[in-house]
């Protein structure tokens, strides 16, 4: 949340958020993105997020965070690709051949990694069902992709969320969940990794995979 919100002032102070873009038929779509966990706040911890658009890369626009704590230490890192869509055809079109003149940080990295798509596990189990809710769906009618994220975290119980914590998260969102819609949640691992686990959910109102993650 704190990311995407970060994302979302950044580019309403660059004039190519949701204000600018909505009144011309444009919307923007998290594609995909990563983060890489070095260490938690602390309760009652003041953090700062860092954000900055980075480069085009093919149809996506990159845009990278920072989270740091109350003593500036960066615990934080995290990537994202965007997709710019036209509303009624639902056609991507390029950030930088709009703005020609935009000037993107491309030599600042906080992370280096570019968007590729998430292998599945040889094998799944089902987790659980849950529905799209009224307080789910964002600006744009759509489940919010921090819903997601939510939806991943309840795969595990009480005990292993005691036990373990996320050092790095990959998310791929593949389309889009609506109100009412019905997702189902699947787990998976591998041997060779048995503390990597891949998790993706299945709309079962379209039979699309909405997201994977690992």
């Amino acid at each position: 949340d704190y990311f995407q919100d970060a994302a979302s002032n950044d580019a309403d102070r660059l004039n190519f958020g949701y204000n600018e873009f909505v009144p011309k038929g444009l919307y923007w779509v998290l594609s995909w993105a990563k983060v890489e966990i070095i260490d938690y706040p602390k309760f009652m911890d003041e953090v700062k997020i860092q954000t900055w658009g980075k480069k085009q890369f093919k149809l996506y626009s990159m845009r990278d965070y920072l989270m740091l704590n109350s003593d500036n230490e960066v615990i934080c890192k995290g990537t994202s690709a965007w997709l710019l869509l036209d509303l009624k055809t639902l056609r991507p079109k390029i950030l930088t051949e709009l703005y020609p003149e935009l000037k993107m940080l491309d030599s600042k990295d906080a992370l280096n990694e570019l968007p590729q798509k998430i292998a599945p596990t040889s094998q799944t189990e089902i987790v659980y069902s849950s529905q799209i809710r009224y307080s789910d769906i964002d600006l744009n009618q759509h489940a919010n992709n921090a819903k997601y994220i939510e939806l991943m975290l309840d795969c595990f119980d009480l005990e292993f969320h005691k036990a373990h914590t996320i050092k790095s998260l990959t998310v791929s969102f593949n389309s889009e969940s609506k109100f009412g819609d019905q997702i189902q949640l699947n787990k998976g691992t591998e041997s060779k990794t048995p503390h990597t686990y891949y998790i993706d959910a299945k709309n079962m109102n379209t039979n699309k995979i909405v997201f994977q993650a690992v």
